[in-house]
């Protein structure tokens, strides 16, 4: 099971957007992470497209609404 958190060593990329932390894991998740690191929402793509995906949220090409994110 991978673990979610925020400062762990499987996280490939984190920013900051409207006052949520995103992080991008290896295996493809991207979590949203609320309060206090608290995660709330995520979506799964593909490994090979999650630094496009990744580099695409962080410039406002996408939303994170525009992928149907689940709750964490």
């Amino acid at each position: 099971m991978t673990n979610y958190s925020a400062d762990g060593s499987n996280v490939v990329d984190r920013w900051y957007k409207d006052g949520y932390l995103y992080c991008a894991f290896v295996d493809g998740t991207i979590m949203e992470y609320g309060r206090n690191k608290i995660p709330e929402r995520y979506i799964e793509v593909m490994r090979n497209e999650l630094a496009q995906t990744a580099y695409d949220l962080q410039g406002g090409k996408y939303d994170f609404d525009d992928f149907e994110p689940m709750e964490a």
